[in-house]
């Protein structure tokens, strides 16, 4: 989970007000001196034992009276284009002022927070941060692990306080004025130039082109054999197997022992099998997945190709598409990496793996992402064919 360092208290026309609120601070100090009394009263056999752990706890009591006292505040006044700033412990914050225009930008940005999973899942959030000059990462007036809403708060902000919005996603934080985050492709900026975009894919490129519909497409390849597929196989083989021993003992084809009521029997195995077939059919459906990417009718869209079969449309109109760019995946990060055992050690270090980059299609309502498949080249010239279909309505 993750949260923003302030929280909006106050929206009228002319104020703004963030603040911290203590209420989190609060609730930790209650547990900790909870957990606090529990060792004191209960550990009584081992004094050091009681010492130790009472000791440790009281460093959570005080660091939760630290946050009690915490003082973060941004007063925005929109008349006299002023904003505010509380930071400190109570009862002496200090409060500076800084004109609001010498803000750096209404940022947004990406990082990944704990899920609290067993298996150490991180899931990524999007927060906005206001940077006043001297600040280094901004603080953080909206998080949410919702991409749409990030950047629907992110635009919001922008053109409330009328300064520059700044996208940190990408690998290059990406500037524009306020008064243009309503501009899509189409009408905007990139269309008082001449869009261009070569008609083919580069040379050495996986990528096929095709047609459907009347509308050209380019097919992105499927991932095809890979690890995920023969794990994925290996674990719906084992339901499988069990289910069909089960199976093919009770009618007596193969000499096994099975016991248990009929009712059980003619239930419980064909789920195993089913269950079985169903993972291996998910890891061969996620494997040989193919993306197609058109536009006609007035939308860009990408369908998934299975095996022929098309499935899962996401279409985004053209006349909305505010941006179009290249950027790391927001998939989960799992916990990856090897360990060395010799003689009873384990050596070695799990990280976490790198991010992926995709082409990335973003208006208010929807956000398309695709093309992790394939190499950097060629996820420049589809990002350019976007902008390419963007303007003149279809492919290049």
């Amino acid at each position: 989970m993750a949260s923003a360092d302030v929280r909006l208290k106050t929206d009228q026309p002319q104020r703004i007000h963030f603040a911290h609120s203590p209420v989190s601070a609060l609730v930790f100090t209650l547990v900790s001196a909870g957990f606090t009394y529990a060792c004191w009263r209960f550990i009584t056999d081992a004094p050091g034992v009681r010492w130790g752990f009472a000791a440790f706890s009281l460093l959570f009591v005080v660091a939760g009276i630290f946050g009690i006292f915490w003082r973060l505040e941004l007063d925005v006044d929109l008349t006299r284009r002023r904003v505010r700033r509380t930071r400190g412990f109570w009862p002496t914050p200090r409060t500076s002022q800084q004109p609001l225009d010498g803000i750096d930008g209404v940022w947004l940005t990406t990082e990944y927070r704990s899920s609290g999973s067993k298996s150490k899942r991180k899931v990524p959030w999007w927060f906005v941060r206001l940077k006043l000059p001297g600040d280094k990462k901004g603080t953080a007036i909206y998080a949410s692990a919702d991409e749409t809403k990030g950047y629907e708060k992110w635009e919001h902000y922008a053109k409330r306080l009328k300064i520059d919005a700044v996208d940190a996603t990408r690998d290059r934080p990406h500037r524009r004025s306020w008064e243009q985050l309503d501009d899509n492709i189409a009408t905007g900026v990139e269309s008082r130039f001449d869009v261009r975009c070569p008609s083919t894919p580069p040379a050495g490129s996986t990528i096929e082109l095709g047609s459907h519909g009347g509308s050209k497409e380019a097919l992105l390849p499927a991932l095809g054999f890979n690890k995920g597929l023969v794990f994925l196989a290996l674990f719906g083989s084992v339901f499988v197997a069990m289910g069909s021993l089960v199976v093919l003992g009770s009618f007596g084809i193969i000499d096994v022992d099975v016991q248990g009521s009929r009712v059980a029997l003619a239930v419980v195995p064909p789920v195993f099998v089913l269950m079985g077939l169903g993972v291996i059919w998910l890891g061969i459906w996620g494997s040989y997945t193919a993306t197609a990417l058109g536009a006609g009718n007035g939308e860009l869209y990408t369908v998934n190709v299975v095996f022929g079969r098309r499935s899962r449309r996401r279409a985004v109109h053209i006349d909305e598409i505010e941006a179009v760019g290249v950027a790391g995946d927001v998939r989960s990060r799992h916990r990856q990496g090897g360990f060395i055992e010799v003689g009873g050690m384990r050596f070695g270090k799990r990280k976490y793996r790198e991010r992926e980059n995709e082409v990335v299609v973003r208006s208010d309502a929807r956000i398309l992402r695709f093309g992790r498949s394939v190499t950097d080249t060629d996820r420049a010239w589809l990002a350019d064919a976007c902008r390419y279909a963007a303007v003149h309505g279809h492919m290049p």
